[in-house]
Order: structure tokens, then sequence, then C-alpha cells
């Protein structure tokens, strides 16, 4: 009877072991399984003199030996598998973790993988991994604010979604810095598509004949909501909107990337749709109201709505208007967000409070020294 359970746990744990191999690989199931085997033996051999003196001396070895081996099987089969396999769980959690995170570059996502799995994050919780994760990963490729205060370009770091982490971080400081690096290449990509689209207008004008860009000018006035088809009218609505501004506005309305609206649907801007169930009911809605926080699969779709929405809108013709002023006939690096908040005071209900809140984000923080940066030029095979 003890040869026949013997048997059977046998077979049982050679199986377990072939499924873990398949599922995880080789090398992992020695590093994870067998490796605190090896442990163990190596605490046996270190107190063999007392382990020998207590079975030899005071316990009959002959005896337990046979119960001895099978009990020590029916924990080895039971347990170590399951410890396998939770370890491998874990792994995959991370790896589903760390595909929202993606920054389209396979060179960036490999070290922002290998962040996940350092030993310094690995007692954390999955949500904090997250925000430690990107830090390590701006610090590891040299992306520093202040360098690029003093003019260096923003590497070009484009990631879906705010880490949930984000709200742990108890330096307020860290927190407001870790926002802006996260949002500011994005907002400049952004920028930088608005200024290729300007230059081509601009082209075309000169031209004097719009025949040969009809279905591109199309196109445009569409996006932009330009009335009669009107060549100057579509240059003053396209136009760049100051990181300073968008960045002000994107941390007034989602307290700095940690409100749920910003962490369940990358709402940083606040911008409210009436389509029923296409976005995110507000606690404190009215019975008697429709209106739906807009949702966003990603930052640079959230990025794109809220420039589209003050390069279109009616209440923010003013913004527009006095950015053409600013403007002059360049194509980009003079455009200054603190100059341009008063004209965005429409776009909450609390008016001139918003502006000075924005203004006051602005200069705390010196938002304005971003006005005039530039995403890395990137180079085939740079990260």
């Amino acid at each position: 009877m003890n040869k026949i359970i013997f048997n059977q746990k046998l077979i049982n744990f050679f199986k377990k072991i072939k499924e873990a191999i398949l599922n995880n690989g080789f090398s992992r199931y020695i590093v994870d399984t067998i490796a605190p085997t090896f442990r163990f033996f190596s605490f046996i051999l270190k107190n063999i003199n007392k382990i020998y003196f207590f079975l030899i001396k005071r316990v009959n070895l002959k005896k337990i030996l046979p119960y001895t081996v099978i009990i020590a099987l029916v924990i080895f089969t039971a347990f170590v598998p399951e410890i396998f396999k939770s370890t491998a769980d874990k792994r995959k959690i991370i790896n589903n973790q760390t595909e929202e995170y993606t920054t389209n570059d396979p060179s960036i996502d490999q070290m922002l993988k290998k962040s996940f799995l350092t030993s310094d994050t690995k007692k954390l919780g999955l949500d904090f991994q997250q925000v430690v994760s990107i830090i390590n990963l701006f610090e590891k490729s040299g992306y520093n604010l202040e360098k690029v205060r003093e003019g260096e370009p923003v590497a070009n770091f484009f990631l879906a979604k705010f880490p949930e982490g984000i709200s742990e971080l108890d330096n307020i400081e860290q927190r407001k810095r870790i926002f802006i690096q996260i949002l500011l290449p994005i907002v400049l990509s952004e920028n930088e598509k608005i200024i290729a689209d300007r230059r081509k207008l601009i082209a075309i004008m000169n031209r004097k004949s719009f025949k040969k860009d009809s279905d591109w000018l199309n196109e445009k006035f569409q996006q932009y909501k330009v009335k009669n088809n009107s060549v100057k009218e579509l240059l003053v609505k396209m136009d760049i909107i100051p990181p300073s501004l968008a960045i002000a506005q994107a941390a007034y309305e989602s307290g700095w990337g940690t409100s749920r609206f910003a962490i369940e649907g990358n709402a940083l801007f606040g911008q409210w749709g009436w389509k029923e169930n296409k976005g995110m009911v507000p606690e404190n809605r009215g019975e008697d109201e429709k209106h739906e926080v807009s949702k966003f699969n990603q930052i640079r779709y959230a990025v794109s709505a809220y420039k589209n929405n003050l390069n279109t809108h009616p209440f923010y013709e003013e913004f527009r208007t006095e950015r053409a002023k600013q403007r002059s006939g360049r194509l980009s690096g003079s455009i200054s967000g603190i100059k341009l908040i008063k004209y965005v005071h429409k776009y909450s209900i609390k008016g001139d409070d918003y502006v000075l809140g924005l203004k006051k984000i602005i200069e705390q923080n010196s938002l304005q020294d971003f006005d005039k940066a530039n995403l890395l030029v990137k180079r085939s095979g740079s990260i």
C-alpha cells in the first residue's frame, strides 16, 4: 500500500514539474523552485552533527525513514509547485501592468519591464511599483526637468496612462515632477503635429492655389470647425497650446493626476460629454443632469481632445485672437501661457478664481520654463 501511494505521489510530482516548465520555462523553474531546495540542504549540512545525534541517539531512524520520505514528498508535491505558480502569476500581472505603460519604443519598454522586476520594488504593492518603476526609468535615461529648463530637449516618453500609485507618493514635489515628466512629452508631440500642419497651410496660402490640396483643406476645415472655408480663420485656429497652460489646466482639473477620473479614464482636463454610458458619472451629479466626464484610452487622446476644444469652441475665440497676436508670423517659441490664461476663464464655472488658480500653478512651479521646450530629435537606433 505504501509503495502504491509513493508511486502515485512520484508521478504527480513529475507531472507538476513538467507543467510548470512548459508554462514558465525551465530556467525560471530552476530559480524559483530548485534554488530554495538547495538553500534547505545547505542548512542541513551546516547542522549535520546536531541532526545526526538527534536521529541516531534519540530516534529509531530505521523505523521512521520510509514514513519520513513519503511525508516529505507529499509536502514537496503539494506546496512547492503552488509557491512557484504564485510567483509565475505575479509575473503575469506585472507583464500586464507594463503593457499599460508602453512607450511605443521597444528599448524603452524593456527598461521599464526590468524596472518593474527589480529587487527594490518587489515588496511593494503593484500600484506603487508602477510609479517607482517609472521614476527609476526616467532617472536611468537621464530625463531631468532641471536639464530641460536649461535648454536640453525633452525625452521621447509617451506613456499611455498615469500610474495609479502616483497618489501614494508622500512628497508632493516628487508627485508634481513625475506628473510633468509624463505629460510634457505628449503635449510637445501634439504641438509638433499642429506645427507641421501649420507649415503646410502657410505653404498652400503662399501658392495662392488651393486645388491641389483641396482634400486636405476640407479635412482641416471640418476638424477645426471653420466656416465658409476661410484659410485665414483656419490659420488662427490651427496653432499650439503652450505647455505651461496645458500642464497647469491638467494639474488643476486632475489634482496632479490623482483624481478618480484621471486614473480610471485619463480624464486630465475635466471635459464633459452628453452621450449616455460613454464617460464617467460624477458622484455629485444631480438627478436631472445628464453630463458625464469624457474618458480616453490614452493620455495622448485626452491632450488631443483638449487642444481641439480650445482651438474650436466659441468660448475661446478671444484666446485664439490673443494667441495670433503673440504669434506674429513665427511658427513656435513665441506663445506665452501666462499671458493667455485670462482668456480661458470660461473653461470653469469658477471664472476669475479659476484663472487665479492657474496663474498660481504656473508661477509656483515655474511652468513657463517649458513653453520653449522641444522634443529630442529621435535618431535611428536611439532610445
